[in-house]
């Protein structure tokens, strides 16, 4: 039945999903933080794990206060993803009543996600559904390649799984809605009793449960915090100005907000260059990894870092963004057309825009060297190489130093 609840819920739907896609005037981009930023389960953990209460926790404060008072009404009455599980669900009556055989998952999820926060390195962040319907809808973008749907897929997997199991997603799995459950019956707990108080054995089963919860989430952020894959040591991956030190894969909800933001096209889904941990965390793809990509990361450009709802990516000014080294570029001799045939080309000098290539002599020929005090690996050298295979790559700097030196001359992407 359509109800005005429903209007309600599709309206919402569509301005969320009209949002996500980017279809709205470049100076509104920035709002494309609001919808994945009101989650509580976000602003939290990104709190938690950063140590510091920002713009985006109080974005997500009133959704941590309405179920006191109104229980999961978010759930029920306004958040897209139920919306859209919830209208699937509906087209398998036979299995509705197989979700009263699947345990409360969720809140299990959202406990270890906090505890695990708490610790500095929040766990299974990017499960919250928020960032799951963001992701879908920011996926489609130009160049529409498979691995830029890749951030799709969550949203898919719900849907199928509320299609097999109607009601599942909401009423079993989802960490928001585990969530709004816990802090409903705290609201419950702390409002007088208006039938029958609650026994001093629900309370202990209850206090169990949140102290194995937290235990739990306690636990794995310890782990993940140790855990150090051969990938992630190496620095070959490049990622989005302003990443967070060691903890960007904790931290990144795989929203797809980045990579929706950047006008160049150059952030992707990870596919494990960062290890299993990194799995469709946002990287950068210069011409080197994406033979039809002739842009770069431009000096002036901060779009990307003014979208993460999580503090994965921290917000820069165009100063700090041109001081923050995201990569270094590397000159491979045997490759270059200068060291390796004698042949006058400095290709990579002139559209470099923080003066980080310079010259020496070879043989009556002058041949590109990279000052590494200088390179901020921003891929202009990369995206000019005449060479083919390309002589000039720029490989990640992980975490990402800030260096000075004189201001980035004029310039702008390659057409």
């Amino acid at each position: 039945m359509f109800t005005r609840r429903n209007l309600l819920r599709l309206v919402l739907f569509v301005l969320f999903a009209l949002l996500a896609l980017g279809t709205v005037p470049q100076t509104w981009q920035p709002w494309r933080v609001l919808l994945p930023g009101l989650s509580p389960l976000l602003s939290l953990g990104g709190a938690l794990a950063a140590r510091a209460v920002g713009a985006l926790t109080l974005l997500g404060l009133p959704l941590a206060l309405l179920p006191l008072f109104k229980g999961r009404f978010f759930c029920w009455r306004l958040c897209p993803m139920g919306f859209a599980a919830e209208t699937v669900s509906r087209l398998n009556t036979r299995n509705a009543g197989l979700v009263r055989k699947i345990p409360f998952i969720g809140k299990g999820l959202a406990l270890v996600l906090l505890a695990s926060a708490a610790v500095g390195y929040p766990v299974l962040i990017w499960t919250d559904p928020l960032c799951l319907f963001n992701g879908f809808f920011s996926a489609w973008r130009e160049p529409l390649t498979w691995v830029s749907a890749s951030t799709a897929i969550g949203f898919v997997l719900i849907l199928l799984a509320s299609l097999v199991a109607p009601n599942i997603w909401c009423h079993r799995l989802c960490p928001l809605g585990g969530l709004e459950e816990w802090l409903t019956q705290l609201g419950n707990f702390l409002r007088p009793p208006r039938v029958a108080a609650v026994t001093p054995a629900g309370n202990a089963t209850l206090g169990r449960r949140v102290f194995l919860g937290f235990a739990l989430g306690g636990a794995a952020g310890l782990a993940y915090r140790k855990l150090k894959t051969a990938a992630a040591r190496t620095a070959a991956f490049i990622r989005p100005p302003g990443a967070a030190d060691r903890t960007f894969n904790a931290l990144c909800a795989r929203c797809g907000n980045c990579m929706k933001a950047c006008p160049y096209g150059l952030i992707v889904p990870d596919l494990g260059t960062s290890g299993l941990d990194g799995l469709f965390t946002p990287v950068l793809a210069f011409r080197s990894r994406n033979t039809a990509q002739e842009q770069f990361c431009f000096q002036d450009c901060t779009d990307c870092t003014r979208v993460c709802p999580t503090g994965a990516l921290r917000p820069l000014k165009t100063g700090e963004k041109q001081q923050t080294a995201i990569g270094l570029a590397r000159v491979d001799k045997k490759k270059c057309i200068a060291w390796e045939k004698g042949e006058y080309c400095v290709v990579c000098q002139e559209y470099c825009p923080y003066q980080a290539v310079i010259e020496v002599e070879q043989n009556g020929v002058q041949c590109p060297v990279i000052d590494e005090r200088k390179c901020r690996g921003c891929g202009a050298c990369e995206s000019q190489c005449p060479a083919l295979p390309i002589a000039i790559v720029v490989e990640g700097r992980n975490p990402q130093p800030r260096l000075s030196s004189p201001s980035p001359q004029p310039s702008a992407p390659a057409d």
